[in-house]
């Protein structure tokens, strides 16, 4: 329906960037490999590339202001959250709308991350409507219990905040110190919420959290079992795998089984096991050759912080399609690509 409406609006002047058909060929070229591989259930995997191309392709094409876009989804993701707190509406994202530690299910929660790279980007001053904006985002990530996304928040926050030039300054490094104890006194009093103060050991101790250790183990089962020659090492498996994972129950032994997923939780590996060490290099140059389109000092370590952390952690680069606005962003803001006309 949305590429429909973009052919409507823009008739005969769609627009093809010579950069959006290279990758579409890069796609193409490993989609073919993992067609001859005839994967298991390819569909679970392959229909997130063509909703990220399809997605983009509406973002070059239609005349979109992005800003107002991000603080309106933000609103409405907030709302929604608060809503399915109090049970006012059904969950229609999950079969449960409470999970572990009370943790709450719904819609993607990275609508407020996009918003503060936009601005980290565009040098914009943190003004009123994006501390609000930031207040009801740390809400429902909070309500989500998602650490990956709150650390990627905290980071936007901080280099949105500071200017490093007058942090140097004897006034400010009082200021921030003073600012960071009475977190750190806030965070181990008992004013704290419950979920909260259970978390915060791990804050200290990472390497003892259960969701980042069974990321790892998951790692290292995958590559002590991984059993690629060299033209899988170069080239991968293809579009379409994806991987078998033994879960081990220490509570309950019965309950230890094999389990299928569209890739482990690190995006790194997604691409290394769908296109070898050649993708993933490509991907790594991609990112250093956007990296390098961005002028801003600050905005250039958000966007590492942000895409390395979300690829550490889970596959949701490559499987939420929305995550296509980061490179958008960067290209728009100097958009001086060639098109070729359709």
């Amino acid at each position: 329906m949305l590429i429909v409406s973009v052919f409507i609006i823009n008739k005969e002047k769609i627009k093809l960037p010579k950069y959006y058909l290279l990758t579409l060929a890069v796609y193409l070229f490993y989609l073919s490999i993992g067609l001859l591989n005839w994967h298991n259930n390819m569909l679970l995997d392959i229909k997130f590339q063509f909703f990220a191309f399809a997605f983009f392709f509406c973002i070059i094409n239609v005349n979109v202001s992005f800003i107002k876009l991000l603080f309106l989804i933000n609103t409405f993701i907030f709302i929604i959250y608060i809503l399915l707190y109090f049970y006012l509406i059904p969950n229609i994202w999950s079969d449960y709308t409470f999970g572990y530690g009370g943790r709450i299910y719904g819609p993607p929660i990275i609508a407020i991350n996009f918003l503060l790279f936009y601005y980290l980007l565009n040098n914009r001053p943190f003004d009123r409507k994006l501390v609000f904006a930031s207040l009801m985002g740390l809400t429902y990530i909070a309500l989500t219990t998602n650490f990956m996304n709150l650390a990627v928040f905290f980071i936007l926050i901080f280099l949105l905040a500071v200017n490093f030039k007058k942090l140097l300054k004897p006034v400010y490094i009082i200021s921030f110190l003073g600012v960071i104890l009475i977190g750190v006194l806030y965070l181990n009093s008992p004013f704290v919420p419950e979920l909260v103060s259970a978390k915060m050991q791990y804050v200290y101790q990472p390497w003892n959290y259960s969701s980042l250790r069974i990321r790892l183990d998951d790692l290292i089962q995958i590559l002590d079992k991984e059993n690629f020659g060299i033209f899988k090492q170069i080239f991968g498996e293809g579009f379409g795998t994806s991987s078998e994972i033994y879960r081990f129950n220490e509570k309950a032994v019965s309950l230890s089984d094999t389990f299928s997923f569209q890739e482990i939780d690190n995006g790194f590996y997604y691409l290394y096991h769908r296109g070898g060490w050649t993708l993933l290099s490509i991907f790594i140059l991609a990112h250093f050759y956007l990296a390098l389109k961005i002028r801003e000092n600050k905005a250039r370590l958000g966007f590492i912080a942000l895409v390395f952390i979300t690829c550490i952690l889970s596959i949701h680069y490559f499987n939420y399609w929305f995550y296509m606005l980061i490179p958008y962003f960067i290209i728009y803001k100097q958009r001086r690509t060639n098109y070729i006309k359709i």
